[in-house]
């Protein structure tokens, strides 16, 4: 949904659509369910990783987006897992076997086949791409640092928090943007489009943040990257129920890979 809006709008200016919606959304929420605020020391406090993520890491990854075709974007997220997974045990102290680590590699193995096998030839900006990158990083130390207060903290309230600041960040890199950018007519813009910008904000920022912060709540920060490794796989099927694109032999391949490494690693929390 935000490669199509790019198409129409400039990637700052999306994004700061993107968030406006999602924080609609999410504060709405909060005030229907009568969240109270802690004073404002601590709101802040809450909230300063939103300057990473989404501030930060949306900026550089729609940027990048802009610059290089999708499939090699995904490629380039699928390794977020691994960034986490290094960052928990070199922030958090969350220790991490082997066997962790090994089923980890197989599954970003999985996501590799899957992203690539078939895939169209497209041209692709190396800037774009370590852009892309370098929001990966953020996105991954965003997790860490949330996890510490994930735990005891409303996750709504927490996600509002941050995507707030967040937003904050953004509009003021889009004001600065401005100076450079060609004048918007953002009137030309067909309604669809802005529903498809309002819904890709919602479905990119405000429910996943706020589920993946329930989710904090009672996994290591690591463990929680790992089911990341899952969104080529929704990716795919998505594609091969509504534009009826199909799959390789190689990608049925990736996709085993990644479904034997997440029950793996279920078996192995489990059972510790």
């Amino acid at each position: 949904m935000s490669k199509g809006a790019l198409a129409f709008f400039p990637p700052l200016t999306l994004l700061v659509v993107q968030l406006l919606c999602s924080n609609l959304l999410l504060w709405s929420i909060a005030l229907c369910q009568k969240i109270s605020l802690p004073n404002p020391r601590q709101m802040l406090r809450l909230g300063l990783p939103g300057f990473i993520q989404p501030g930060l890491s949306f900026t550089l990854g729609l940027i990048g987006l802009s610059m290089t075709s999708a499939s090699v974007e995904a490629l380039i997220w699928s390794t977020e897992t691994l960034f986490i997974i290094g960052l928990a045990w070199f922030l958090l102290g969350e220790r991490v076997s082997a066997a962790i680590v090994s089923l980890a590699s197989l599954a970003v193995v999985g996501v590799v086949l899957v992203n690539t096998a078939g895939a169209e030839t497209a041209d692709s900006s190396l800037l774009g791409n370590v852009l892309i990158l370098a929001a990966t990083f953020c996105a991954a130390l965003y997790t860490v640092l949330v996890r510490r207060h994930a735990p005891k903290t409303n996750s709504l309230l927490l996600v509002a928090l941050n995507q707030a600041i967040g937003l904050a960040g953004v509009f003021v890199i889009w004001l600065l943007s401005l100076r450079w950018q060609a004048t918007l007519n953002l009137t030309q813009i067909p309604w669809q489009i802005w529903l498809l910008a309002a819904l890709s904000g919602i479905l990119l920022h405000g429910l996943p943040f706020w589920l993946h912060t329930i989710v904090l709540r009672s996994l290591p920060a690591g463990l929680a990257a790992l089911f990341l490794t899952l969104i080529p796989l929704f990716t795919i099927g998505g594609a091969f129920l509504f534009l009826h694109e199909q799959l390789t032999l190689v990608q049925w391949i990736g996709a085993a890979l990644i479904l034997a490494a997440m029950t793996a690693i279920s078996r192995l929390e489990s059972s510790s």
